[in-house]
């Protein structure tokens, strides 16, 4: 309904009527990678924007919103009273390195606070996470195609190598085989025998640093796996090792979680009770709303995510004529 409603307020010039009078509420903004996508070896789907484009957004957010810390969220939502002004919370996934190179001087430069949702296995080791690894194999050996076992019908390289990347990225998380089965299929596939490149993400005084710079660090799983694909026993172990890592190496104590990929297949409600059993006190998806009740669903709590390339006009739609929760 929003796309068709932003359409029609698009054509009827309304563009700025629908962003003046957007809801009070919870406006949350998700980033991955900060930097020139052309520049890694893995996904370049994942960055979100380059450093430039980031201090353009975070001056574009505080002119607009109060940019609130998850402590401060929590603080709110305790009281049991509805938002009345327009708030954000500004936060990262995954743990690349450049969270630290290239996105920490812009948050320190304007002088607000932002989590960093992390997956635990990938700090202080060389893991590659499994959609690195697709990017890296799609790049190396550019095939034509791809079909592994358990999926309908082959990805068809387009020679657009984003979009081929992306595809079939998307069929990997739609398939109910792990990703990490279908990624032994691939390589095998191609014939990778081969190691992969250094892994580029941050390592534990990367995140002991942020923390004394004023930033909040939550857990984003140990290693991002859809957790809905997972054991009882799996999904236990994803929840609460990821918490007791961050909490045992950094000495803070973690209430938020972020869910890996974050679309409405990759959480569902035994996701949301094994949360709550492991301390949890709110959870963020990766689907963009305004959260005009948060407290309603702290489990549930919706994320504009911030694609490359995205102007203030982009931004001032998006808001505008977001759904509201």
């Amino acid at each position: 309904m929003s796309r068709i409603k932003r359409k029609i307020g698009s054509w009827l010039g309304l563009d700025h009527y629908f962003w003046n009078n957007r809801p009070a509420g919870l406006y949350s903004v998700n980033f991955h990678r900060i930097g020139n996508s052309d520049d890694t070896s893995f996904d370049p789907c994942v960055f979100s924007c380059t450093t430039k484009e980031l201090d353009e957004h975070i001056t574009f957010f505080k002119n607009n919103f109060r940019i609130i810390s998850i402590a401060e969220l929590n603080n709110l939502l305790s009281l049991n009273q509805p938002i009345e002004e327009r708030l954000m919370c500004v936060t990262f996934d995954d743990g690349y390195i450049d969270n630290f190179t290239n996105a920490l001087p812009v948050l320190k430069k304007h002088k607000i606070s932002a989590s960093f949702f992390i997956a635990t296995a990938l700090i202080g080791s060389n893991t590659v996470p499994w959609w690195d690894k697709v990017a890296y194999l799609l790049k190396t050996y550019r095939p034509a195609h791809v079909k592994l076992s358990n999926w309908k019908k082959p990805v068809l390289n387009t020679y657009n190598e984003k979009i081929f990347i992306r595809d079939v990225l998307t069929q990997i998380k739609c398939c109910k085989t792990s990703a990490q089965n279908q990624i032994y299929q691939l390589e095998k596939q191609l014939g990778f025998e081969h190691s992969y490149p250094e892994a580029e993400f941050m390592n534990w005084d990367h995140l002991r640093y942020l923390l004394e710079e004023g930033m909040e660090i939550g857990a984003h799983s140990h290693n991002h796996d859809i957790l809905t694909k997972l054991s009882e026993d799996e999904l236990f172990y994803e929840l609460s090792h990821s918490k007791a890592l961050l909490e045992s190496k950094l000495k803070t104590n973690i209430t938020a979680f972020s869910y890996p990929v974050g679309n409405r297949s990759t959480y569902n409600e035994k996701v949301i009770i094994g949360l709550k059993n492991n301390g949890y006190e709110l959870a963020f998806n990766f689907q963009p709303g305004i959260n005009r009740l948060p407290l309603a669903s702290p489990y549930d709590l919706h994320r504009f995510p911030i694609a490359p390339g995205i102007s203030n006009e982009d931004l001032m739609k998006l808001f505008g004529y977001a759904k509201r929760f």
